[in-house]
């Protein structure tokens, strides 16, 4: 198949077992496994992430998919050319969320848009259409969140590095925003979930990788200052502390504890948690 398109019209109803294209979770594997069950033909066939399958079903063929940047690529352009821009967008943040069946969800609403064109995104009691936007809304309040808590610390080196731990991957989200404010700084953002990373070198455009453990622990010895300011800041947020007015569950709601982990200004001051 030359182009990704439309090939509902081909596929064998009547076929009782269903091919499982298994997918890596990235945006590129998603793409691929997409193109690659389309191929087969979308009524026997879905889209899956490794992993995400609690049980196995005597009904269903699991097909694994290597990642085919090729292929993603196509499946890429027809959504921005076939459907639009902003469908694409929406998709493309869908794909970031945590849910374990996103891969599945995109495909069944794929599946609906390139049948039904563009409009379909303004259907929203359509099940398919809610269940895309509802990772949208889940991946962009987590990336929003992210660029409020996210706080960078001065390596030996002098590279500013900050560490994550999101349920979505938010790295590519919320790059840019970072990229365009500390231009002039070398810095990496870190998911240590994933083991990604987004790297940006001074006066250059950031790029992302994926790291390995032994690489994820070199970011971990500070430079003097780096330690100094962490004293004066404790000792600083000790000081100014009330008792009387100590309120855990009001500190919970402005600042969650999951987002606490690497916050390099953590109070050690077991009163406020």
């Amino acid at each position: 198949m030359n182009n990704f398109h439309d090939n509902s019209s081909s596929d064998n109803s009547t076929n009782i077992i269903k091919n499982i294209y298994l997918c890596d979770g990235t945006t590129e594997g998603i793409f691929t496994a997409i193109y690659r069950a389309w191929a087969d033909g979308t009524n026997r066939t879905d889209v899956r992430i490794k992993g995400s399958c609690d049980t196995l079903s005597f009904f269903e063929n699991y097909i694994e998919t290597k990642t085919d940047y090729n292929l993603a690529e196509k499946v890429c352009q027809s959504i921005k050319h076939k459907l639009s821009e902003n469908i694409y967008f929406y998709i493309y943040r869908a794909s970031l969320s945590f849910n374990p069946d996103r891969a599945s969800y995109i495909y069944s609403f794929l599946q609906k848009a390139f049948r039904n064109g563009p409009s379909i995104i303004n259907a929203l009691s359509d099940n398919d259409v809610m269940k895309l936007f509802e990772l949208d809304r889940q991946v962009g309040r987590e990336a929003h969140t992210h660029l409020e808590f996210v706080r960078f610390e001065e390596l030996e080196n002098g590279v500013l590095a900050c560490r994550i731990n999101p349920k979505s991957n938010v790295i590519p989200l919320i790059t840019e925003h970072f990229s365009d404010r500390l231009h002039t700084e070398n810095w990496i953002i870190l998911d240590t979930g994933r083991s990604f990373a987004a790297v940006h070198r001074a006066h250059s455009a950031p790029f992302f990788c994926a790291l390995s453990d032994e690489q994820l622990t070199a970011f971990s010895g500070f430079s003097e200052k780096e330690e100094n300011f962490k004293k004066l800041w404790k000792t600083f947020f000790e000081t100014i502390a009330i008792k009387e007015r100590v309120n855990p569950s009001l500190q919970r709601t402005m600042m969650p504890l999951r987002y606490r982990k690497y916050m390099n200004a953590e109070c050690p001051n077991p009163r406020l948690p």
